[in-house]
């Protein structure tokens, strides 16, 4: 058997390397079990939002005291003049019925004349026939559809189209006692002259309408319709 070298002989440190190995893996399994996951505390900011709320200060009016004047009683007074005539009770005559029953008749010998002022209503004259009534009791109106004659009678200006012109036209007429129109006019002479003129000549062309009436009789009225042209 061949001999060691003492140097490399370990039998002796046995005990010692045993607890040296002892104590890293217990060392190395304590701080296993103990080990925490470190936290970073970060500082906490806050945004405070200010909104500017504006202040508005209203100046107290002091409202004006009102002053009840005082109310002074009157003092009383007898009236000068009597109510009743001192000689009206000498002017009773006492009589008898046949029932008994006592009545009393009063005479005056004082008469004063009773005048009555005749009292008369005007109502005004009655209108004229060739008057032309603005507001009568009953209006003029279409004897038919206003809507399908326009339909059918109107026509768009050939100008318009060209100048793509549009508007409405307010046209004001008489409707005359037997229902035929005259007097027809355009308010709105802003509109362009085409469409005036149509306008003017459809109102013309419409057949009699029935004419309004006042006091139950036909009278002469105005007439006011709208025409809208529309190009589409």
């Amino acid at each position: 058997m061949e001999n060691k070298n003492p140097k490399f002989e370990l039998e002796p440190n046995r005990k010692v390397y045993f607890q040296l190995g002892l104590f890293i893996v217990g060392t190395v399994t304590l701080m296993a079990f103990t080990y925490k996951t470190p936290v970073y505390l970060t500082k906490k900011t806050t945004v405070d939002q200010i909104a500017e709320v504006p202040v508005v200060f209203e100046e107290k009016i002091d409202e004006p005291i009102i002053e009840i004047p005082e109310v002074q009683k009157l003092p009383n007074q007898t009236p000068t003049t009597p109510i009743v005539p001192n000689d009206f009770l000498s002017n009773v005559d006492p009589i008898k019925s046949s029932n008994l029953d006592p009545k009393i008749v009063i005479s005056s010998t004082a008469k004063d004349p009773v005048i009555v002022d005749p009292f008369n209503v005007n109502i005004g004259d009655a209108p004229t026939l060739t008057e032309v009534v603005n507001y009568p009791d009953f209006v003029a109106k279409f004897d038919g559809n206003w809507t399908e004659f326009l339909g059918g009678e109107l026509k768009y200006p050939e100008e318009s189209i060209i100048f793509n012109e549009s508007g409405t036209a307010y046209v004001s007429f008489v409707v005359e006692l037997d229902g035929s129109v005259t007097d027809v006019k355009v308010l709105n002479q802003n509109l362009p002259k085409a469409l005036q003129e149509e306008a003017i000549r459809v109102v013309k062309a419409s057949p009699n309408w029935i004419p309004g009436s006042k006091n139950g009789e036909n009278v002469r009225s105005t007439k006011k319709v709208r025409i809208n042209f529309v190009l589409r």
